[in-house]
């Protein structure tokens, strides 16, 4: 089927082991009718699956086969060159992970970044890149200490084809000793200025990171249809690997440390902080099961179907 070429491009890597959360993430791109072409870069993902994708959705999807090695390296490093040799073509790029879905329409960042603005996700702290930050990345920062109120996460990112040179400097650099994306990208992203045309969204409007998404003040709430931040602000995108159960229920283990390190003892702080948990699995149950593509034509996750039999 031919459909007409959007200006924005969403970049994103997945291997087997993400094929749930990759469903999500398509299944959300096409609810929330997200103007964006996808390039995918596949990393032994299953052929039938690669086949469907490209059939049913109305978006297109373009497939780049990973090269062979080992996976981390062939997905999150490779992105970035994939990145630039794609993003070129575009107005707006949008680096995503396999394991994140969409709550709404994100529209409007494709078009902030198509003017030269970087849209990047806080991640919920400030760091000093100090020199030993300096000295790992061979970065220079003109001071000893660099206190950096916009430390981001390294997705989601919205930027322009201009800012591309920050991808390919990173991944020129990663061969470096410690090599970290996301330090880098921060410490990178001050050295070359990108910092001076950056927006970063708050921690729970897009991503989980450091569990922002479950915290008590900032954790998902419904209401009516619509899922919003802790604070009634508009959410954007869930990241998290929900198709495992073991880090469904990791979640809890570090919130019930938080909840008892900060001294949230009544047992409301505790529902509470369960609810939030629940809506991003049923949210990630819908995308994943519930829209125009099914992973159950692929594989079968035993606990999450046994789950999903209520929201059917």
């Amino acid at each position: 089927m031919s459909r007409p070429k959007s200006k924005n491009v969403s970049i994103v890597a997945a291997s087997s082991n993400y094929l749930g959360e990759l469903n999500a993430l398509f299944n959300s791109i096409d609810y929330w009718e997200i103007d964006t072409d996808v390039v995918l870069l596949s990393y032994k993902l299953p052929e039938d699956y690669l086949k469907r994708i490209q059939e049913v959705f109305d978006f297109n999807i373009k497939i780049i086969q990973a090269p062979e090695g080992e996976q981390i390296r062939m997905t999150a490093i490779e992105r970035f060159r994939v990145a630039c040799e794609e993003g070129k073509n575009y107005e707006a790029i949008l680096l995503l992970d396999a394991d994140i879905y969409f709550t709404a329409n994100v529209d409007l960042y494709f078009d902030v970044a198509s003017k030269g603005f970087i849209i990047t996700s806080h991640n919920g702290m400030i760091i000093g890149f100090g020199k030993s930050y300096q000295r790992d990345y061979n970065v220079d920062l003109g001071v000893p200490d660099y206190p950096y109120v916009k430390v981001h996460s390294t997705v989601p990112i919205w930027l322009s084809p201009k800012d591309l040179d920050w991808f390919k400097a990173l991944y020129d650099s990663r061969e470096m000793d410690n090599f970290d994306d996301l330090m880098y990208l921060n410490v990178l992203g001050i050295k070359m200025g990108k910092n001076k045309r950056m927006l970063s969204l708050q921690a729970f409007q897009s991503t989980n990171i450091h569990h922002w998404s479950m915290k008590l003040e900032t954790g998902l709430i419904r209401k009516g249809d619509l899922v919003l931040t802790g604070v009634e602000g508009e959410n954007l995108s869930v990241h998290g690997k929900f198709s495992m159960e073991a880090y469904y229920k990791d979640l809890m283990k570090v919130m019930d440390g938080y909840l008892k390190d900060e001294g949230f003892t009544e047992k409301r702080h505790r529902e509470k902080v369960l609810k939030s948990r629940e809506i991003m699995l049923e949210e990630f149950m819908k995308y994943t099961y519930l829209c125009k593509l099914d992973l159950r034509d692929f594989i079968h996750i035993e606990w999450l179907e046994k789950k999903l039999k209520p929201l059917e």
